[in-house]
């Protein structure tokens, strides 16, 4: 009898309590009301996400094919497509030629990413040598902008701090991007 409390006192409960929290930090429904008022957004229930402002912008949380995205929003459309991810990846959604890439010249950069923008001087203006090294401080970098919205997909967001400068990055390149508007054919 004693055997089985040390047994259900020493493995299976912490078992049990490291699973609880495992399952609340990838659960957006319990983890991100309680990030919200340390990262300053607005949490809304159904479907789970993240809504508020950062460096004057929109900005978004929410789960989106299967990962979170954290996303800003520009007032208008931009003209310019831009692309920021490991190169394999790049080169599997383009194929063998990748139409548009940025070359920053930068070694550890381009060793390990690959940019894209629609526009070859915008591209190599936005993508900085202080944007590349922030990039470069990250585990996980997916970045699309296009049209009205600058996105960056990550497996799950828990850290203040963390979340905080993929918000920084985004708005960096929106703020890029706003300099280059769609243009009417009116």
């Amino acid at each position: 009898m004693l055997t089985l409390i040390l047994l259900l006192g020493f493995i299976i409960v912490p078992m049990g309590i490291y699973q609880w929290k495992e399952r609340k930090h990838s659960t957006p429904a319990l983890q991100w009301p309680i990030l919200a008022p340390l990262i300053k957004m607005d949490y809304q229930p159904d479907p789970p996400r993240l809504i508020g402002k950062r460096n004057g912008r929109t900005v978004t949380i929410d789960v989106f094919r299967g990962h979170v995205r954290v996303a800003t929003i520009l007032p208008f459309a931009s003209r310019l497509r831009v692309e920021i991810a490991p190169k394999a990846q790049v080169l599997r959604k383009a194929g063998i030629v990748v139409p548009d890439p940025v070359v920053t010249n930068d070694r550890a950069f381009d060793d390990r990413l690959m940019a894209r923008c629609s526009d070859m001087q915008a591209g190599l203006n936005i993508i900085d040598p202080v944007l590349r090294q922030r990039l470069l401080a990250h585990p996980i970098v997916d970045i699309f902008g296009h049209g009205q919205m600058v996105q960056w997909q990550v497996p799950a967001v828990r850290d203040p701090d963390h979340i905080e400068d993929l918000l920084d990055v985004l708005t960096v390149l929106a703020t890029e991007m706003e300099r280059f508007p769609e243009t009417s054919n009116a």
